[in-house]
């Protein structure tokens, strides 16, 4: 009988964002199910589902490790915008920075978050790829790489949690934002497509520089 091919693209997920030290096994024992009486659509599922299970399981197990890593990403985050002023004038003409609202922790949250895009559209400045995208992908790459670097036992996991934890904020803010403009205002369907492109990079780049698209060895720490 001519063993059946395993599915190359989930595999290539489950082998570059699956955490812990028995990711391998969890290959090994899926690829063999599937030779035995697996449908494609059967090892997907399992892919998909063996991802956030192991990515639990490992937050789970270092509790303090997870929460050092979104500290020191978010952190890193926020010394950028700290630094935004000096920045902005090499691109507005003028050092514009974002205003904490105490007020309004989430208003806050949102600012900050969206400030290279949200920035432009408050000024009324036409969209700059490379101050709302390029720069960004630049900082939370360096974000990304950071995590990684000071938490190598637990890589997989921390970069992901942190990519999460960025995308999930973006999502729920960025919903909470659509419904205070009322009633939709024209710019904002300019504004979502610009800042989906910025969220994108922003998660892109925390994958990238925390080497997740990157073939490297298991790490495991006794």
């Amino acid at each position: 009988m001519t063993p059946k091919q395993i599915p190359r693209i989930p595999t290539w997920m489950l082998k570059h964002f699956g955490c812990g030290p028995n990711n391998d096994v969890v290959l090994g024992d899926l690829a063999e199910h599937y030779q035995l009486n697996g449908s494609s659509l059967w090892f997907w599922r399992q892919v998909l589902k063996a991802i956030p299970v192991s990515l639990f399981n490992e937050v789970r197990a270092h509790k303090g490790i997870a929460a050092r890593s979104l500290l020191m990403g978010w952190g890193l985050w926020a010394l950028f915008i700290s630094i935004f002023p000096l920045i902005t004038p090499y691109f507005f003409g003028g050092g514009f920075g974002v205003y904490i609202e105490r007020q309004d922790p989430m208003g806050t949250l949102w600012a900050v978050l969206s400030a290279p895009v949200g920035v432009q559209v408050i000024l009324g400045r036409p969209f700059s790829f490379v101050f709302a995208i390029v720069l960004p992908l630049f900082i939370w790459t360096m974000c990304g790489w950071l995590v990684a670097r000071f938490h190598r036992g637990q890589q997989t996991g921390v970069v992901l949690l942190f990519a999460g934890s960025i995308l999930l904020s973006y999502m729920l803010l960025f919903g909470r934002f659509v419904f205070t403009v009322r009633p939709p205002a024209p710019w904002l369907y300019a504004f979502s497509g610009q800042f989906a492109a910025y969220a994108v990079a922003s998660v892109l780049g925390i994958i990238l520089g925390g080497g997740l698209l990157r073939d490297r060895l298991t790490i495991v720490n006794s």
